[in-house]
């Protein structure tokens, strides 16, 4: 008999767990050379060398059924499979990155606020999951110089912008129930215009967005208020617009 390693010997020589190595024989990726009446099972070397090839091809980030497959072909076509892999953990990659951007800067805005209202936090990082979806809906809308120009600002200044904002947004809700066009409620609404300004440069656009039904794009755009406090805080946005001699009407579409 060729078979060498015990299921314990064999775990330890490899720093496999018993447990995984009984689940690799449940789903085929790697069964004992012998399997004894009593159900001991029992590895050769050639199994050292068969496993050898399944850590190296799940570091490389193959799942266990694509492992499976491979291990199957007497010849693979490696490149393909090398090239289609790197594709995949190379996206993998960049959402990691943005996770961590995401993160980063949620805990920009924390550490500056402390706690902050679950709408307006998921507002927050939302705008920076979906900036590619953004960026893309807008570009349907609006001149493409025009979305450029909105999200060129240096991650420096977005951090920036995101405290501002989420300040304003907070102290708005509080606010909620007073006239929109009190002093009170008009300074931040002033501040939240000016930080919209400084991103879009000019108010052009806003005839042509108004034509846009944006029923549906919910997901895309979710709201940091309630649906009331957002009705009042449009209004108060036209108001804003009004004394600043700007063409806007801010009731909600769809």
């Amino acid at each position: 008999m060729s078979v060498k390693y015990s299921i314990g010997e064999f775990s330890k020589k490899t720093g496999l767990t018993i447990r995984t190595l009984h689940y690799y024989d449940e789903i085929g990726v790697l069964k004992p050379s012998f399997v004894t009446e009593k159900g001991r099972r029992f590895y050769s070397e050639q199994d050292l060398i068969i496993l050898q090839k399944i850590v190296t091809l799940k570091f490389l980030g193959y799942s266990l059924e694509q492992i499976k497959e491979f291990l199957r072909e007497d010849k693979w076509d490696i490149k393909e499979s090398l090239t289609i892999q790197k594709q995949i953990m190379l996206e993998q990659k960049r959402q990691i990155e943005d996770v961590i951007k995401a993160l980063d800067h949620a805990l920009n805005v924390v550490e500056h606020h402390g706690n902050v209202d679950a709408s307006i936090f998921m507002t927050l990082i939302n705008g920076i999951q979906m900036e590619k979806e953004h960026k893309q809906f807008l570009k349907g809308i609006l001149d493409e110089q025009k979305v450029e120009q909105i999200f060129s600002v240096s991650d420096e200044r977005q951090r920036e912008i995101e405290k501002e904002s989420v300040g304003i947004m907070t102290e708005l809700n509080e606010l909620f129930g007073s006239e929109p066009d009190s002093q009170e409620v008009q300074s931040l609404i002033n501040k939240l215009v000016d930080l919209m300004t400084e991103l879009v440069g000019d108010w052009s656009f806003l005839e042509d967005l108004a034509e846009i039904d944006v029923e549906g794009e919910e997901f895309i755009f979710p709201s940091p208020f309630t649906k009331e406090v957002e009705e009042w805080v449009l209004k108060g946005i036209e108001i804003n617009m009004q004394k600043r001699g700007i063409k806007y009407d801010g009731s909600p579409k769809g």
